[in-house]
């Protein structure tokens, strides 16, 4: 399926399991997608709207000049395994936005999780668990992330997926902004995302594959 409104849309983050996912169904609906990463063999798409950009999220300069003024939009997926305290999700989204500005390219979409900034203590009792607990290194990071998104002057949208995982679309979605709507509501959803992830970047539906339920956004029409 082609859609009308085509996007050029920059992908960081494009190898792991949402990346793939938004990848593919980005391609699926016709817009042009530029994959950022390092290892090509680890994206095995054929399509002829798809570019490969060799690069390292770990060198700024790398990162900074992938963004061109060509692009309508951003889409970051990176996940970092942190198991001491560090702040990869921050540096790396600090070259995005630097980039992005230097380019004159104004929307993103980032990843984040469950957890982050004002979303800390939200869902039911595993949730929580999880984000205090096994990733007690990656939330603090995935808040300063979002910190350099609000701090900067681009139109963006956070991400929050408390799980994300690789099933086959069910079909209902439940999309809010904001704080969580009614428990009901938020927990028995089962399916969200790439529908989500996709139409915030280029403002059209598409079917998604994984899950996400909070999300956050700043200048959206």
């Amino acid at each position: 399926m082609t859609d009308s409104h085509a996007k050029n849309i920059l992908v960081f983050g494009s190898t792991g399991g949402t990346g793939k996912a938004f990848v593919e169904q980005a391609l699926a609906h016709g817009h042009k997608v530029t994959a950022f990463l390092r290892d090509r063999s680890k994206l095995s798409f054929d399509d002829p709207n798809l570019k490969i950009v060799d690069g390292d999220l770990f060198d700024e300069a790398s990162v900074k000049s992938a963004v061109t003024s060509d692009f309508d939009a951003v889409f970051t997926a990176y996940g970092f395994s942190n198991k001491e305290p560090d702040n990869k999700h921050e540096r790396v989204t600090q070259a995005v936005v630097q980039g992005m500005a230097a380019a004159g390219v104004s929307r993103v979409v980032v990843v984040s999780s469950m957890g982050a900034s004002e979303s800390a203590g939200i869902g039911p009792f595993w949730v929580r668990f999880v984000a205090k607990v096994i990733l007690k290194h990656i939330i603090p990071d995935k808040t300063l992330q979002e910190s350099v998104l609000t701090a900067s002057d681009l139109e963006w949208t956070v991400l929050r997926p408390h799980m994300l995982v690789s099933k086959p679309a069910i079909g209902r979605y439940t999309v809010w902004e904001g704080q969580k709507p009614p428990n009901k509501v938020a927990w028995k959803v089962r399916v969200l995302t790439l529908q989500r992830k996709v139409s915030a970047v280029s403002k059209v539906a598409t079917t998604p594959i994984r899950r996400c339920r909070f999300h956050r956004n700043r200048h959206i029409n």
